[in-house]
């Protein structure tokens, strides 16, 4: 038995090309959800979308650039054609640098924040006008545990904060369209994405983690189903620490 009300629901997952983005991508068709693979490299597309339909599930491919303002609305727009509607937007894609601020450049902020902030502003700004009034309508964006602060990554910990007051204000001026919004933040997840380096990093705090381990993508993945299901349909304008603990424990 799946969760509440998925199947035959239709979502538009961000960054769904690999990482936590499949993982959303691949429980959410698990759970019976259409979804349109979004990421910026047409070759991720494809393979998601190959595997997705393989196993017998519903997807489309959906390339675009989510930080440009311009691509939001054809996004949208193509999605909602393919599917045939839409009730989930999954706000996923994301990028980051490191480096002390003195050493950010324009470019460099610009790009962090234009993918990580700006890119769900615009999607879920051209989204509303579908999602209002359909039943099931959520909004799901990952920010991270990064949102309380770290040393050398000042635009990606401020783009996930701004994320995070996003979904709030989105909570407020949408619920009473019947629209609700959340926040996941990720703490160390294990993926194809962390490099050798952030795995030595990032081994001595996890080791200290009252759950004693890396987190999985299917963990973030199966905390964005349930939100998106209607066991959490008087659940809004929350932020959902998917962390093993750390925040509160270490």
């Amino acid at each position: 038995m799946g969760l509440s009300g998925l199947n035959g629901r239709r979502a538009l997952v961000t960054g769904a090309g690999r990482g936590i983005g499949a993982a959303i991508a691949r429980r959410l068709a698990q759970e019976g959800v259409a979804v349109a693979v979004n990421d910026v490299e047409p070759e991720r597309v494809e393979t998601m979308v190959q595997e997705l339909t393989a196993a017998g599930h519903a997807a489309v491919a959906a390339v675009a650039d989510v930080s440009r303002p311009d691509a939001a609305e054809t996004l949208v727009a193509d999605v909602t054609a393919a599917l045939g509607g839409l009730e989930i937007l999954v706000n996923n894609a994301g990028t980051g640098m490191r480096g002390s601020i003195a050493e950010h450049t324009p470019e460099e902020w610009r790009r962090v924040l234009g993918v990580n902030l700006d890119g769900p502003f615009w999607l879920s700004r051209a989204a509303l006008p579908v999602l209002a009034g359909t039943p099931g309508a959520a909004i799901v964006n990952i920010a991270s545990v990064a949102v309380i602060g770290f040393f050398g990554q000042v635009a990606y910990d401020a783009s996930k904060g701004g994320l995070l007051t996003l979904t709030r204000s989105l909570a407020v001026e949408c619920g009473r369209k019947g629209i609700r919004a959340n926040t996941v933040c990720p703490g160390f997840i294990e993926t194809e994405l962390v490099t050798e380096e952030l795995k030595r990093i990032g081994e001595k705090t996890v080791a200290a983690l009252p759950l004693g381990r890396w987190g999985t993508a299917e963990d973030i993945a199966g905390t964005v189903a349930w939100l998106t299901c209607d066991d959490a349909a008087y659940v809004t304008g929350q932020s959902l620490m998917v962390d093993g603990g750390w925040v509160r424990g270490v």
